[in-house]
Protein backbone atom coordinates (compact mmCIF):
# COMPACT_ATOMS: atom_id res chain seq x y z
CA UNK A 1 0.00 0.00 0.00
CA UNK A 2 1.26 3.49 -1.29
CA UNK A 3 1.51 5.75 1.90
CA UNK A 4 1.33 9.98 1.67
CA UNK A 5 4.15 11.54 0.79
CA UNK A 6 5.33 14.09 3.39
CA UNK A 7 5.70 16.63 0.81
CA UNK A 8 2.33 18.77 0.69
CA UNK A 9 1.16 19.85 -3.08
CA UNK A 10 1.67 23.31 -4.56
CA UNK A 11 -1.95 23.87 -4.50
CA UNK A 12 -1.81 23.02 -0.48
CA UNK A 13 0.27 25.44 0.07
CA UNK A 14 -1.05 27.92 -2.22
CA UNK A 15 -3.86 27.92 0.27
CA UNK A 16 -2.25 27.95 3.57
CA UNK A 17 -0.36 31.14 1.97
CA UNK A 18 -3.84 32.89 0.77
CA UNK A 19 -5.55 32.48 4.14
CA UNK A 20 -2.37 33.83 5.95
CA UNK A 21 -2.45 36.69 3.73
CA UNK A 22 -6.64 37.34 3.70
CA UNK A 23 -5.86 37.41 7.73
CA UNK A 24 -3.51 40.82 7.51
CA UNK A 25 -5.63 42.54 4.25
CA UNK A 26 -3.35 41.35 1.60
CA UNK A 27 -4.24 38.85 -1.34
CA UNK A 28 -1.56 36.67 -3.28
CA UNK A 29 -0.93 36.51 -6.84
CA UNK A 30 2.62 35.32 -7.85
CA UNK A 31 2.80 31.80 -9.26
CA UNK A 32 5.53 29.55 -8.68
CA UNK A 33 6.19 25.73 -10.36
CA UNK A 34 8.01 24.46 -7.83
CA UNK A 35 7.08 23.17 -4.21
CA UNK A 36 10.13 24.30 -2.30
CA UNK A 37 9.66 27.90 -3.47
CA UNK A 38 6.00 27.82 -1.45
CA UNK A 39 7.41 25.88 1.40
CA UNK A 40 9.76 28.77 1.78
CA UNK A 41 6.68 31.55 0.88
CA UNK A 42 4.98 28.99 3.65
CA UNK A 43 7.80 29.70 6.25
CA UNK A 44 8.24 33.17 5.95
CA UNK A 45 4.56 33.42 6.63
CA UNK A 46 5.03 30.86 10.17
CA UNK A 47 8.22 33.55 11.20
CA UNK A 48 5.44 36.27 11.41
CA UNK A 49 3.18 34.51 13.06
CA UNK A 50 5.62 33.31 15.80
CA UNK A 51 6.02 37.48 16.19
CA UNK A 52 2.25 38.09 16.25
CA UNK A 53 2.28 35.23 19.06
CA UNK A 54 4.33 36.45 21.20
CA UNK A 55 3.57 39.84 21.57
CA UNK A 56 4.60 42.13 18.65
CA UNK A 57 2.02 44.14 16.04
CA UNK A 58 2.33 42.70 12.83
CA UNK A 59 1.51 44.77 9.77
CA UNK A 60 2.65 44.48 5.82
CA UNK A 61 4.23 46.80 4.18
CA UNK A 62 4.88 47.90 0.20
CA UNK A 63 2.09 46.15 -0.90
CA UNK A 64 1.53 46.61 -4.61
CA UNK A 65 -1.81 47.20 -7.18
CA UNK A 66 -5.79 47.13 -6.15
CA UNK A 67 -6.56 44.59 -4.84
CA UNK A 68 -3.33 45.10 -2.53
CA UNK A 69 -0.91 42.34 -2.98
CA UNK A 70 1.85 40.69 -0.79
CA UNK A 71 5.11 40.47 -3.57
CA UNK A 72 7.41 37.68 -1.71
CA UNK A 73 11.05 38.43 -2.86
CA UNK A 74 11.48 34.99 -4.61
CA UNK A 75 15.06 35.49 -5.95
CA UNK A 76 18.20 36.15 -4.06
CA UNK A 77 18.65 39.38 -6.32
CA UNK A 78 14.90 40.51 -5.45
CA UNK A 79 15.61 44.14 -4.69
CA UNK A 80 13.88 45.54 -1.36
CA UNK A 81 12.35 48.59 -2.70
CA UNK A 82 10.09 46.12 -4.83
CA UNK A 83 8.85 43.66 -2.87
CA UNK A 84 7.06 43.47 0.50
CA UNK A 85 7.76 42.92 4.08
CA UNK A 86 6.32 42.22 7.51
CA UNK A 87 6.93 44.83 10.40
CA UNK A 88 6.78 43.62 13.78
CA UNK A 89 6.64 46.23 16.71
CA UNK A 90 6.62 45.84 20.60
CA UNK A 91 5.62 48.24 22.66
CA UNK A 92 7.00 48.11 26.62
CA UNK A 93 5.37 49.03 29.89
CA UNK A 94 8.46 51.42 30.22
CA UNK A 95 7.74 53.22 26.91
CA UNK A 96 10.29 51.71 25.08
CA UNK A 97 9.08 50.78 21.52
CA UNK A 98 11.21 47.99 19.36
CA UNK A 99 10.08 47.80 15.31
CA UNK A 100 12.00 45.40 12.81
CA UNK A 101 11.44 44.54 9.42
CA UNK A 102 10.65 40.68 8.46
CA UNK A 103 12.52 40.25 5.36
CA UNK A 104 12.69 37.67 2.07
CA UNK A 105 15.96 37.31 0.68
CA UNK A 106 17.96 40.08 2.15
CA UNK A 107 21.52 40.71 2.45
CA UNK A 108 23.55 40.90 5.38
CA UNK A 109 26.79 42.06 5.98
CA UNK A 110 29.35 39.26 7.73
CA UNK A 111 30.40 39.63 11.30
CA UNK A 112 33.69 38.90 10.50
CA UNK A 113 34.33 40.70 6.78
CA UNK A 114 32.75 43.80 5.76
CA UNK A 115 33.43 42.83 2.06
CA UNK A 116 31.22 39.59 2.64
CA UNK A 117 27.84 39.39 2.18
CA UNK A 118 25.30 36.21 2.66
CA UNK A 119 21.97 36.25 1.64
CA UNK A 120 19.71 33.54 3.77
CA UNK A 121 16.05 32.80 3.16
CA UNK A 122 14.94 35.28 5.85
CA UNK A 123 16.02 37.88 8.27
CA UNK A 124 14.65 39.95 11.09
CA UNK A 125 16.91 43.68 11.12
CA UNK A 126 15.87 47.29 11.99
CA UNK A 127 13.22 49.43 10.85
CA UNK A 128 15.45 50.96 7.96
CA UNK A 129 18.12 49.70 8.48
CA UNK A 130 18.43 48.57 4.49
CA UNK A 131 21.67 50.31 2.50
CA UNK A 132 22.63 50.41 -0.78
CA UNK A 133 26.16 50.84 -2.77
CA UNK A 134 27.39 50.22 -5.72
CA UNK A 135 29.98 47.47 -6.27
CA UNK A 136 32.36 47.04 -9.52
CA UNK A 137 31.53 43.28 -9.82
CA UNK A 138 27.91 43.88 -9.22
CA UNK A 139 26.39 44.68 -13.23
CA UNK A 140 29.60 47.13 -13.60
CA UNK A 141 28.77 48.89 -10.70
CA UNK A 142 25.91 50.31 -12.69
CA UNK A 143 23.39 48.78 -10.15
CA UNK A 144 22.33 49.40 -6.35
CA UNK A 145 23.65 46.75 -4.65
CA UNK A 146 21.11 46.43 -1.54
CA UNK A 147 22.36 44.95 1.98
CA UNK A 148 21.98 45.50 6.18
CA UNK A 149 24.73 45.88 8.29
CA UNK A 150 26.09 43.56 10.43
CA UNK A 151 25.22 45.53 13.68
CA UNK A 152 21.33 45.58 12.63
CA UNK A 153 20.23 42.24 12.18
CA UNK A 154 18.99 40.54 14.96
CA UNK A 155 17.97 36.86 13.79
CA UNK A 156 17.80 35.24 10.41
CA UNK A 157 17.01 31.57 9.20
CA UNK A 158 17.33 29.36 6.07
CA UNK A 159 14.66 26.52 4.46
CA UNK A 160 15.17 23.18 2.93
CA UNK A 161 12.66 21.30 1.17
CA UNK A 162 13.95 17.90 1.20
CA UNK A 163 14.59 14.87 4.01
CA UNK A 164 17.75 16.37 5.62
CA UNK A 165 21.33 15.09 6.15
CA UNK A 166 23.93 15.35 9.12
CA UNK A 167 26.10 17.50 6.87
CA UNK A 168 23.19 19.66 6.00
CA UNK A 169 22.57 20.13 10.00
CA UNK A 170 25.91 20.81 10.49
CA UNK A 171 26.64 23.14 7.97
CA UNK A 172 24.06 25.75 8.82
CA UNK A 173 26.63 25.96 12.43
CA UNK A 174 28.94 27.79 9.60
CA UNK A 175 26.17 30.03 8.38
CA UNK A 176 25.91 31.01 11.87
CA UNK A 177 29.63 31.91 12.65
CA UNK A 178 29.17 34.29 9.75
CA UNK A 179 26.36 36.07 10.30
CA UNK A 180 25.93 35.71 14.40
CA UNK A 181 28.80 34.42 15.96
CA UNK A 182 27.04 35.34 19.30
CA UNK A 183 24.72 32.86 19.18
CA UNK A 184 27.73 30.29 18.85
CA UNK A 185 30.37 31.76 21.60
CA UNK A 186 27.70 33.00 24.29
CA UNK A 187 27.55 36.51 23.74
CA UNK A 188 24.43 36.34 22.16
CA UNK A 189 21.49 39.14 23.25
CA UNK A 190 20.07 38.42 26.66
CA UNK A 191 18.73 41.68 26.81
CA UNK A 192 14.84 42.96 25.36
CA UNK A 193 13.34 42.37 23.03
CA UNK A 194 12.93 38.77 22.60
CA UNK A 195 13.79 36.89 18.85
CA UNK A 196 13.92 33.63 17.81
CA UNK A 197 17.51 32.57 17.43
CA UNK A 198 18.89 31.68 14.05
CA UNK A 199 16.99 29.04 12.66
CA UNK A 200 16.70 26.10 10.20
CA UNK A 201 13.51 24.73 9.01
CA UNK A 202 13.33 21.85 7.16
CA UNK A 203 10.61 19.96 5.50
CA UNK A 204 11.18 16.15 5.58
CA UNK A 205 12.10 14.73 8.76
CA UNK A 206 15.30 13.17 8.68
CA UNK A 207 16.75 9.87 10.23
CA UNK A 208 17.25 9.15 14.43
CA UNK A 209 20.38 10.25 13.96
CA UNK A 210 19.83 13.83 12.27
CA UNK A 211 17.58 14.34 15.10
CA UNK A 212 20.07 13.54 17.77
CA UNK A 213 22.35 16.14 15.80
CA UNK A 214 19.31 18.67 16.29
CA UNK A 215 18.92 17.86 20.03
CA UNK A 216 22.67 18.51 20.18
CA UNK A 217 23.80 21.45 18.68
CA UNK A 218 20.03 22.95 19.98
CA UNK A 219 21.60 22.27 23.58
CA UNK A 220 25.22 23.63 22.78
CA UNK A 221 24.07 26.95 20.64
CA UNK A 222 21.40 29.56 20.58
CA UNK A 223 19.84 27.98 17.65
CA UNK A 224 17.17 26.21 16.11
CA UNK A 225 16.38 23.19 13.78
CA UNK A 226 12.93 22.38 13.15
CA UNK A 227 12.47 19.39 11.12
CA UNK A 228 9.38 17.45 9.06
CA UNK A 229 7.16 21.12 8.98
CA UNK A 230 5.26 19.49 6.53
CA UNK A 231 4.21 16.88 9.01
CA UNK A 232 4.78 18.88 12.14
CA UNK A 233 3.65 22.77 10.53
CA UNK A 234 3.46 25.25 13.90
CA UNK A 235 6.74 24.27 15.49
CA UNK A 236 8.19 27.54 15.57
CA UNK A 237 4.69 29.90 16.42
CA UNK A 238 2.76 27.47 18.50
CA UNK A 239 1.99 27.95 22.56
CA UNK A 240 2.34 24.69 23.78
CA UNK A 241 6.16 24.32 21.62
CA UNK A 242 7.57 27.76 22.79
CA UNK A 243 9.57 25.83 25.44
CA UNK A 244 11.25 23.78 22.58
CA UNK A 245 12.51 27.18 20.51
CA UNK A 246 15.25 28.34 21.71
CA UNK A 247 15.70 32.25 21.90
CA UNK A 248 17.69 35.28 22.50
CA UNK A 249 17.11 38.77 24.20
CA UNK A 250 14.57 38.50 26.72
Amino acid sequence: MKTKSPFKDNKELQKIIGKFLSKHGATFIQNAKRTSAFFEIAVYNDLVKFYENTGYDVRPENLVGNPKAFVYALSTNAKPTGCSYFTASRRYQNGDVWQFEIRHNLRLQSAHDSDVYLTPDYAVVDAGSIESTTLPYYYNGKADYYFVKSRAVRTFAETKHYNPSPELVLNFVGLINEIMPGCLNGTAPTRRPRHCAPALFVSGVGSAHVQKINWSLSDRYEMNVFLGLFAYPSQLYSSANQINVNKIGT
